[in-house]
């Protein structure tokens, strides 16, 4: 099947300079957590735009630093893919500090040949237009002063982005890619759990390539980074969170972010994947984060992180399971299993289960077999008259009783075990209404 390829155009540049500024300007909507320390941005934070009427895909980087602390080190690395990766490139630095490190910068982008532009930052008026000129020294042809702060140049900056395409990239030639058409259902995936359980490395693992940043420091991962992937007719959207962390704990201004911008994955997500560290048991946290997912009635799949671990400690995975359900009454309905993100163990299974939990999410029930089902059904002299599904994703049911008035929670549960007993609904929440018959 054919498809027009979307161009990537990757921001480049040291830490502090605004990248993460400019991304959001452009994007129209703060995607990018942004801050005044340096460094916030770590992962790839990609968003598709259309500028002038032509469909781009940006991508948001981690600032370039050389130095030796491991994470600086694998935003490094993340960097030098990008620059491969991308059709083309939007340098970033700061016209009141223009250093070694752009010039550096500069040189690498030089060296791939691949068309770029300079966006000199921080131009805020027109006193700061003889520091501007000093940046033609980077050797970038295309140099465009800019104010992301007072929006002064971006709409110079979109018409050169527009210009670059058109001169450099063929609009109307058609590619086989592996992304399918609009009308093939999207699945968005939210990856959530609590700080350094795997989030990262099971992305990781589902896509296969190191695409999120993967480090034993906790709150590696800042942003909500997405990543796509075609599966069974389907195309599934991964969005990796920053870790959830206690409330007590959320000190500073990027980690009440990073939790904003957790629950917003879960809340626009279709299924969400809780990562348990089994290494570390079920804390309290996991089961505050597994609330956030029950409220907004999402489908649910447990991973149990680290299984390799346990089977070294000759743990048993039944065992396991019945310890998890005891102490998860409230999501029994969760598909769950073991899996080990660094070994790829149980790597099929979980993307199987991910179409398996949406065709659950999204199963109509006929009415005639609902009420099949709760045929004659009685509790407590209450007893079903006539049932149907009102909605999908996740399903509702209604039912009309004869005693509404008797009817509790409990009789609720009743209705929905007898449900689950007869249909598949693995991994969905269900809603169950009653009305007077």
């Amino acid at each position: 099947m054919t498809y027009k390829k979307v161009p990537i155009i990757a921001i480049i540049g040291k830490p502090n300079v605004g990248k993460s500024s400019l991304f959001n300007r452009l994007v129209g909507r703060r995607k990018a957590i942004v801050a005044e320390e340096s460094g916030v941005t770590r992962d790839i934070n990609y968003e598709t735009i259309n500028i002038n009427g032509t469909d781009i895909k940006l991508a948001d980087s981690g600032g370039i630093k050389k130095v030796s602390e491991e994470i600086h080190q694998k935003v490094f690395e993340q960097n030098q893919n990008l620059i491969k990766k991308s059709d083309f490139i939007i340098q970033v630095c700061d016209v009141k500090d223009i250093t070694v490190e752009d010039h550096e910068i500069s040189e690498i982008i030089r060296k791939t040949t691949k068309p770029a532009i300079l966006a000199v930052n921080k131009v805020d008026n027109d006193n700061l237009m003889a520091e501007f000129y000093d940046a033609y020294t980077l050797g970038i042809r295309t140099t465009i002063p800019i104010s992301v702060l007072h929006n002064r140049g971006i709409a110079e900056l979109k018409n050169a982005i527009e210009s670059m395409l058109k001169s450099h990239y063929n609009h109307e030639k058609e590619e086989k890619l592996s992304i399918s058409p609009s009308d093939i259902p999207i699945i968005d995936v939210a990856i959530v759990g609590r700080p350094n359980v795997g989030k990262s490395s099971l992305l990781n693992m589902l896509i296969g390539n190191k695409r999120a940043i993967v480090s034993n420091l906790p709150g590696t991962t800042r942003d909500s980074i997405d990543e796509y992937l075609e599966l069974e007719n389907n195309i599934v959207r991964f969005v990796d969170t920053a870790g959830i962390r206690k409330s007590k704990k959320i000190k500073k201004n990027v980690d009440f972010y990073s939790l904003v911008r957790a629950k917003e994955s879960i809340k626009n997500s279709t299924i969400v994947i809780l990562v348990i560290d089994a290494s570390e048991g079920i804390t309290s946290l996991d089961k505050k984060i597994a609330d956030l997912v029950v409220k907004e009635k999402k489908g649910l799949i447990l991973a149990i992180n680290k299984w390799d671990i346990m089977m070294k400690h000759g743990v048993k995975e039944r065992d396991y399971l019945d310890q998890l359900d005891y102490k998860f009454p409230h999501i029994s309905f969760a598909s769950r299993g073991p899996i080990s993100a660094i070994k790829s163990y149980n790597k099929i299974k979980l993307l199987k289960n991910i179409i398996k939990v949406y065709n659950n999410y999204t199963k109509k029930v006929k009415t005639t077999t609902i009420n099949a089902i709760m045929h004659r059904l009685t509790l407590h002299s209450i007893y079903i008259k006539y049932g149907y599904q009102k909605d999908t994703a996740p399903p509702i049911f209604e039912f009309f009783v004869n005693k509404n008035d008797k009817v509790n929670e409990n009789y609720k549960r009743f209705i929905i075990n007898n449900i689950r007993k007869n249909v598949d609904f693995v991994g969905v929440p269900i809603t169950v209404l009653i009305r007077d018959g």
